[in-house]
């Protein structure tokens, strides 16, 4: 298997756990899951405004180990 696929999929699951932490402890961020469905904001960018450090924290998680991954692979490739 690929291992861009093996740490994307790792990323997906930090991801998910890391926002049902943040549904069971955070009630704005329960509040804000229900008011903006996928419909009425598919970039999440009224929640990114609303709460930009939680946002960056989810889309670090899931896009930052590829990242990193595919940077170390070019720089190393040369």
């Amino acid at each position: 298997m690929n291992y861009n696929l093996i740490i994307f999929i790792l990323s997906l699951v930090a991801f998910a756990v890391l926002n049902n932490r943040f549904l069971k402890n955070d009630y704005e961020y329960q509040r804000q899951s229900k008011k903006f469905s996928f419909i009425s904001d598919p970039f999440g960018i009224q929640r990114f405004k609303q709460q930009p450090k939680k946002m960056t924290a989810l889309m670090a998680v899931l896009f930052g180990p590829i990242a990193i991954f595919n940077l170390v692979l070019t720089l190393t490739t040369g």
